[in-house]
């Protein structure tokens, strides 16, 4: 997706996307030392659910990486009838606000982790002035999110069919990430350990290792904190590799994926993409969430390449709590204990009417003082700034199968 020998056009896909987004797209780019990690997260509401399994809590540790993000928005409305229809001013600030309470939801406070974001406008040649006529609604957003996230000025108007156009933008990247990493001693040691696995996965063309795979391509290193053990020291690493985009790896799992863009596009991607559109070229069918457990792993291995088996893919999804085996059919349909539930894949309006979660026990009536159901309802604290993310319930549902199965 990104071009390290043609440096100055890395962020143009950004810009001027000529396919749909699948999950997320990740890429790379290198210069003055400094490695700029790309996440191209779909704008379309079926991936947010996956967007929140794959994107890492920021400012939970005392050794961590500042992120920066990017919000690239197009004023022209793509879906509106009228040719060049404009979006107006609520469109943005809906968008860009649901982002930053994304953000501030997976995120705690930190001086060294305050999130910084860039805002770029694309269709410069058709709008020229977006910036100047948004930039009052931007400076309203920073002035809400103040102490959480720091939305960087000014923002830019880009045009990507134009080189000197993205050189700008690009430019004040890895001048913001220079500035950022001064002094963040755990930088060096994740970019040596960094190119040890880029290395590997080049020369094996492997997408997913073992832990103890991982600590052999890794040591030896220096990590700053002499005291600290081995093992405690390479989950530090192999978290802020995680935090910084360049693995991926779950605190608890026993593999660490060393192409992000293989398991997110590649795999993830085409597998919502399957659900979504039950493709008639696709061996796997989703019912309420649910598919055969051998034709889930069968599509994993027909887009996965590598020789990666599909068990060991479901198996590390199952560890990231994106999936869960079925015990019970709970009286939905086509569903038994030979399947796998993947709650993110379920979608709003008819297909969650279908769900019939009925209980073995005669449901009490309400004459007699009973409840058919009882709970707690859960919601953030500051509901402005934060709130219950989209993959919150599907992870919940998966811990409560596992936890009362």
């Amino acid at each position: 997706m990104y071009s390290t020998r043609k440096r100055d056009k890395f962020m143009r896909p950004l810009f001027a996307t000529k396919h749909r987004t699948r999950g997320i797209e990740v890429g790379a780019i290198e210069r003055e030392g400094i490695r700029v990690s790309l996440w191209d997260m779909a704008g379309q509401s079926e991936f947010h659910a996956f967007h929140d399994c794959m994107f890492p809590d920021i400012g939970t540790r005392s050794y961590q990486l500042p992120s920066m993000f990017m919000f690239v928005w197009s004023p022209i409305d793509s879906k509106s009838c009228e040719k060049g229809a404009v979006k107006n001013e609520r469109n943005f600030e809906a968008s860009f606000r649901y982002w930053l309470r994304f953000l501030a939801s997976k995120s705690r406070q930190s001086n060294i982790a305050l999130i910084r974001v860039m805002v770029v406008f694309t269709r410069a040649d058709q709008m020229v002035s977006t910036s100047s006529a948004l930039s009052p609604l931007i400076d309203s957003l920073w002035s809400d999110f103040k102490g959480v996230i720091d939305i960087l000025n000014p923002p830019f108007d880009v045009d990507a069919r134009k080189k000197d156009s993205v050189k700008v933008v690009a430019k004040h990247v890895f001048v913001i990430a220079k500035d950022m990493l001064q002094g963040i001693q755990v930088y060096n040691i994740c970019t040596h350990v960094n190119k040890r696995l880029c290395r590997h996965s080049k020369n094996t063309n492997e997408g997913i290792i073992t832990w103890e795979k991982f600590s052999e391509i890794c040591y030896p290193f220096q990590f700053p904190d002499e005291d600290a053990d081995d093992d405690a020291e390479l989950k530090a690493v192999a978290l802020c590799l995680n935090e910084s985009g360049n693995i991926i790896y779950i605190n608890g799992i026993s593999h660490i994926i060393l192409n992000p863009n293989w398991f997110c596009n590649q795999i993830m991607g085409s597998l919502i993409d399957f659900s979504n559109s039950q493709a008639s070229k696709s061996t796997i069918v989703f019912t309420n969430g649910c598919t055969p457990r051998d034709s889930l792993e069968e599509c994993l291995e027909s887009v996965a390449g590598s020789n990666v088996k599909g068990s060991l893919l479901v198996d590390v999804m199952e560890a990231m709590h994106l999936c869960c085996k079925v015990t019970s059919n709970h009286g939905v349909p086509n569903c038994n204990v030979n399947h796998i539930f993947i709650p993110a894949l379920l979608t709003d309006g008819s297909s969650l009417e279908q769900l019939q979660w009925r209980s073995s026990m005669c449901t009490p009536s309400l004459e007699d003082g009973t409840f058919v159901h009882m709970g707690r309802r859960l919601q953030c604290e500051d509901q402005n700034l934060t709130f219950l993310t989209p993959g919150l319930f599907p992870r919940i549902q998966v811990l409560f199968n596992n936890v009362f199965q």
